[in-house]
């Protein structure tokens, strides 16, 4: 099917549409722990404290680390049948600053660990959800300004999915989500390309000048120190930064040994200069917390250093079980996922396999950078969700059924509203959540 075809068959499934699941959703109280606590077996026990430590800060924090509270949730509920590669966890956190293989500063999704086929819902829905946990928190007027902008967020996401079918496919490849690239796309979407360029500068301009500075030298400075033999070694700083033992050492540097199979020619041939000089356990963002993750201190001859963080990939909950098979590679999943959803990507981001478990590899604190969404004003926040709403459509329309989601949107009221009511009552049942989740901590 061409994209008329297609876009036609989304009209249609939207004229045929039961919202009522939707709809009628109602937040209310309940026991969170049987799904919150499914996947703990997985995650190291000593760390789970810090991980609802970091949760328990806010809604939007708890909403970040409980993921599968919300697949649970939207299992139940009636969506299309459009399926789609989507990011699993799509809310605004998780858009951010990184460095292209040219060293080019790009904005685009940044975590796939959720990433599966799915139906694009569940990324919109979240994603909506996120926003107004954030304008709650930022005291916006959630009934008179953030609702009726969350349908412009619903109308430019869909008119960012048909610019999408008017650029040639080789662009759609081939431009990186750079802010010049972002703006001459989606320019056209708010206000022409040069507004759209002046605004999103002026929201990021104190991350670009933070990510421009996280620079793998600026790994090693802050994270590592010299011996008293001259020896550069990791900091430990528990209990988010600890050294190992001998036994995971050797399993870690084995396994970068396989990773090197699954990496570029010219990376692998690159990496053949450095040798491993440390390895350390460090723990990251949110929902991350208790995942095994390590940080590896690479050397070359001539004393210079690279940072690799390695993570563990752990399987989906979804259908209220953790879905396990032997013949996955977990990590290569989420390579793959991160490879066709990004514009551009690490170029170190590879992957390897253990006895046991999964894993990926990226290049840590490599231009990364992200934009503190507590110190939005309410026009800055609208931009930005703005902006944000636009690159998902990007990453969506790397699925050849795209089109259809244009025609589902084009018309149907009932659609945008019913999106608009459940984003809002599902606000609520986090908040919910969320004090359930503090009154169990006590």
């Amino acid at each position: 099917m061409n994209d008329d075809q297609l876009i036609h068959a989304g009209e249609k499934m939207s004229n045929d549409a039961n919202m009522e699941a939707m709809r009628n959703f109602k937040a209310k109280k309940r026991d969170i722990k049987p799904i919150l606590t499914e996947r703990d077996s997985l995650l190291l026990s000593g760390l789970l404290g810090l991980k609802r430590e970091r949760m328990a800060k806010n809604p939007f924090s708890f909403y970040r680390g409980s993921v599968e509270l919300m697949n649970h949730d939207l299992e139940r509920i009636p969506m299309s049948d459009i399926n789609l590669l989507i990011a699993g966890d799509a809310h605004l956190g998780n858009f951010g600053f990184y460095g292209s293989p040219e060293h080019q500063l790009l904005f685009d999704l940044n975590d796939f660990d959720e990433s599966h086929v799915g139906h694009f819902e569940d990324d919109l829905l979240r994603f909506m959800v996120s926003a107004l946990l954030v304008a709650k928190q930022q005291g916006f007027d959630i009934e008179n300004e953030v609702n009726p902008f969350l349908r412009d967020v619903l109308d430019t996401y869909r008119s960012a999915l048909v610019r999408m079918t008017e650029i040639p496919a080789m662009d759609k490849l081939t431009l990186p989500n750079s802010i010049r690239n972002i703006s001459k796309i989606f320019g056209t979407l708010k206000d022409g390309e040069k507004h759209f360029k002046k605004s999103f500068q002026k929201i990021t301009a104190k991350s670009i000048n933070k990510a421009l500075r996280s620079t793998s030298d600026y790994a090693v400075e802050k994270y590592t120190t010299v011996l008293s033999n001259g020896e550069r070694r990791f900091i430990d700083n528990e209990p988010v930064t600890v050294h190992i033992g001998k036994k995971d050492y050797q399993k870690i540097s084995d396994g970068l040994d396989r990773y090197y199979n699954h990496t570029k020619s010219d990376i692998r041939f690159f990496l053949s200069n450095f040798q491993i000089v440390d390895i350390v356990r460090h723990s990251v963002g949110v929902g991350s917390v208790g995942t095994l993750c390590f940080l590896v201190l690479l050397e070359d001859a001539n004393n210079n250093y690279l940072v690799l963080q390695i993570k563990q990939a752990l399987p989906i909950y979804k259908n209220n079980v953790i879905g396990m098979n032997k013949n996955d590679s977990l990590g290569e999943n989420i390579v793959d996922c991160q490879l066709i959803l990004q514009t551009a990507s690490d170029p170190f981001l590879g992957w390897f396999n253990t006895q046991d478990k999964s894993y990926y590899v990226r290049q840590f604190k490599d231009m990364k950078g992200s934009v503190n969404l507590n110190k939005l004003d309410l026009d800055a926040f609208k931009d930005y969700v703005l902006v944000c709403v636009i690159l998902l459509a990007r990453a969506h329309s790397q699925s050849p059924t795209f089109p259809m989601i244009i025609g589902y949107l084009k018309n149907s009221d009932k659609v945008k509203k019913s999106f608009i009511e459940f984003a809002n009552e599902y606000m609520k049942q986090v908040e919910m959540d969320y004090h359930t989740f503090i009154k169990d901590l006590k």
